[in-house]
């Protein structure tokens, strides 16, 4: 009894760990106007700064979560949120844009080296419930990276550029929490004593490479949706603040479909959830770029829940293909697939310039991405 009560609660730190985390992740998209204003940035040094932070905040993840399966998942795992927090609360004080590439630099190496060691440890803490226990720690994450914006916007109007260093605390306590509480002390030493991470690897290529390419698929509907949505508003001639509502919505109805992903993928093969899920969110996706009123509201959760749905299933089976290099597995999952996505996504802002700024065929063509994602998943074992 002890120990389960000790697993729920390394968990629960676990989860808060990463909510925190991703909301200063997303610092950066809520204040692009005002840099764009201060330093007179054009559009490709925003597209630089966008770049920054998905190279350090996911591409380093792989770089992290190999360098953890060797020297230990602490030594990365318990700064990160830290160093997320203090560096990405300072960049609203930066005097130039050189010194802003360094801090979110700095603040996204933060954000990588928390990710896959922390989704490692959530999959060995959940025990014999992984799905569930990996769920919770995706949802709490994606519910964090919603509210960023608005909490950095909210500092900014309140407190100004000289006080969104306060904000840092959250980032530190929880380092803290992590230190005494999110890996058991016989636990801690277990990945210093793996065997070499590549020959672990190598006999498990190419499900690992089915996993990361379905991950990218899936992944790039979603960046793409999550940022054309507001623009989609916009060209419907409505507001800001509307825009603004109908990401926040989208970006907590994809916390919802993790949740209640985790749970259905206990119950079910996870080959079939995973396969069902991404095959029934593209009809979503189409419907809802041409629904209107509560149609809209409603494909909207719809859409966005049944598209993450898959997103636990993907870490656990690739986590239990290799569970001596679980952190490896995880970076790939959650960083090299979300890095490569994000590259892909800014592909379809070209795409829609040549449809004369119409996003509508863009998102058209991103919504089909889950049917391609569903062909990827068939080659996968049915256990």
């Amino acid at each position: 009894m002890v120990k389960s009560e000790l697993n729920r609660a390394s968990v629960a730190v676990l989860a808060l760990g990463h909510g925190v985390t991703d909301l200063y992740a997303n610092f950066l998209a809520a204040l692009l106007p005002v840099f764009e204003s201060s330093f007179h940035l054009s559009k490709t040094l925003i597209g630089v700064m966008v770049f920054i932070v998905g190279v350090s905040g996911s591409l380093f993840q792989v770089v992290f979560g190999y360098l953890g399966d060797k020297w230990g998942r602490r030594l990365f795992l318990v700064p990160g949120p830290a160093l997320a927090g203090i560096f990405m609360c300072l960049i609203g004080l930066s005097p130039s844009f050189v010194i802003l590439i360094f801090l979110l630099l700095i603040g996204g190496m933060g954000v990588s080296a928390f990710h896959p060691h922390a989704a490692s440890a959530a999959g060995d803490m959940a025990g014999d419930k992984r799905d569930i226990g990996l769920s919770v720690f995706m949802t709490v994450g994606t519910v964090g990276y919603a509210t960023g914006p608005m909490v950095a916007v909210a500092l900014m109007s309140s407190v100004g550029p000289a006080g969104m260093p306060s904000a840092s605390i959250a980032g530190i306590a929880t380092s803290i929490l992590l230190y005494k509480y999110a890996i058991p002390e016989e636990r801690q030493t277990r990945t210093r004593n793996s065997v070499s991470v590549l020959k672990v690897i190598r006999p498990q290529l190419k499900p690992l490479a089915i996993l990361c390419a379905i991950v990218v698929l899936r992944s790039t509907a979603t960046i793409v949706f999550g940022n054309f949505l507001s623009l989609l508003a916009k060209q419907r001639g409505l507001s800001l603040m509307v825009g603004g509502s109908i990401l926040f919505l989208f970006s907590l109805s994809t916390a919802l479909g993790t949740f209640f992903g985790g749970h259905i993928s206990s119950r079910m093969s996870r080959k079939k959830m995973l396969m069902y899920s991404l095959l029934l969110s593209s009809p979503l996706l189409l419907a809802l770029i041409h629904a209107n009123g509560a149609w809209f509201v409603i494909l909207l959760i719809l859409s966005g829940a049944m598209l993450s749905c898959s997103n636990p299933v993907n870490l656990a089976i690739a986590q239990e293909l290799i569970p001596e290099s679980a952190s490896t597995a995880s970076s790939i999952m959650m960083g090299l697939g979300w890095g490569i996505a994000a590259i892909f996504a800014m592909v379809f802002g070209v795409l829609a310039d040549l449809f004369g700024g119409d996003v509508v065929p863009a998102m058209s063509i991103a919504a089909s991405l889950p049917v391609f994602a569903t062909i990827t998943a068939i080659p996968l074992p049915r256990k």
